[in-house]
């Protein structure tokens, strides 16, 4: 049975993707995951990996030097194997695009994808030396790692595994928030723009690079705990598009949150080291415009798509108490005043406006678990 909601009964108003009044009684997105609503987002996401595969398989192919330039390497022997790569990696764009057309026949093709795209990022790993330095990871990013949540979860759909984890989103997206404030205040503080010394800030990343990038792996998941929690929050209106629009949205925003916290994990490290190695050739104004550019891409544009997706969530959810609603639009505003702290490179209005927006999601996110859950 369903706990009954004391914000209004247009909740269980299903839209198309619950046609089947079984599915209401089943919980969130996980368990839903056959239903038109997760079909639409697994077919666009499907659609979007052919495209980014064909697009990597073009770049490759035609300009196999462009990569080396943009991570600053040394040439290949043989660029003519990168080539090759990308037109491997292109020809999967085909399959992706096959598997946003016929889903139902799509689990070989994406269990092989997904496999790919954990392997990639092995093999990067065990071979970080001199010549292929930590920053080349960033590739792993875009082709590997932003592909892991929806993949795992289509071959998750239609399973027991994911009717018992029908009710934890909001738990989990609580959870991983409340450690990244941790990891924050313990972990990453020293390191950070709240530092005032830049080079005590880039000394610290160096001695504590491992602790470094730990933090912002763990904001990695903050991201990924979000998607998971708009997605069980938006199969449970009854306006389908707009749920659709709010979770790819969240999608697009940890791409942007992916890119800055990979890239202070991978890159600014290695320019962080040079304040240790050699002081006399620290380059502070190349290490803090790097430090601008990722506060940008989290605080700014990856947070203002969250803003947003949350806001159209809040803004189709009929009925909701007084307190609860005001809590919601309260992190909202605050999470726009983050978004302009971080293109006026506030460093002060960022914290205050960090300091609202986390404990509030958290506070209202785990009402909405114990509303919401099943029995």
């Amino acid at each position: 049975m369903v706990h009954p909601l004391p914000f209004g009964s247009d909740h269980f108003k299903t839209n198309r993707l619950a046609a089947n009044p079984a599915l209401v009684a089943t919980g969130g997105f996980l368990a839903a995951m056959k239903g038109l609503f997760a079909t639409r987002i697994f077919r666009i996401v499907f659609v979007l990996a052919g495209c980014y595969n064909l697009a990597f398989g073009l770049w490759a192919g035609f300009y196999p030097l462009h990569f080396i330039e943009i991570f600053d390497i040394p040439p290949p022997l043989y660029p003519a194997i990168w080539s090759c790569l990308g037109m491997v990696v292109g020809v999967y764009g085909l399959l992706y695009w096959y598997a946003a057309w016929k889903p139902d026949n799509a689990r070989p093709i994406i269990a092989v994808g997904l496999l790919g795209k954990v392997l990639g990022p092995v093999g990067m790993a065990l071979n970080i030396s001199q010549q292929w330095p930590a920053r080349l990871g960033m590739l792993c990013v875009y082709n590997d790692v932003i592909w892991w949540l929806p993949f795992s979860l289509f071959l998750l759909r239609g399973t027991s595994l994911a009717r018992r984890l029908a009710n934890w989103p909001p738990f989990l997206c609580a959870a991983i928030h409340t450690l990244g404030v941790l990891t924050i205040l313990l972990l990453l503080r020293p390191g950070l723009q709240t530092q005032p010394d830049v080079i005590q800030r880039a000394t610290y990343i160096a001695q504590h690079s491992a602790v470094w990038s730990i933090g912002w792996v763990n904001w990695m998941l903050c991201a990924l705990s979000l998607i998971l929690f708009y997605a069980w929050w938006g199969c449970r209106l009854i306006r389908p598009i707009i749920a659709t629009i709010a979770v790819l949205l969240t999608g697009f925003g940890s791409v942007c949150d992916f890119s800055s916290e990979a890239f202070s994990s991978l890159a600014q490290v290695e320019l962080a080291r040079q304040a240790i190695a050699d002081p006399s050739k620290f380059d502070s104004a190349r290490f803090t415009a790097r430090e601008n550019y990722t506060v940008l891409l989290t605080a700014g544009a990856a947070n203002f798509l969250y803003v947003v997706a949350g806001m159209l969530l809040t803004w189709s959810t009929k009925n909701l108490p007084r307190p609860i609603a005001f809590a919601m639009w309260a992190t909202w505003i605050a999470g726009l005043w983050m978004t302009l702290a971080a293109c006026l490179g506030h460093v002060p209005g960022i914290v205050a406006s960090t300091a609202i927006t986390i404990p509030l999601l958290i506070c209202w996110t785990l009402w909405m678990g114990l509303r919401w859950r099943t029995l």
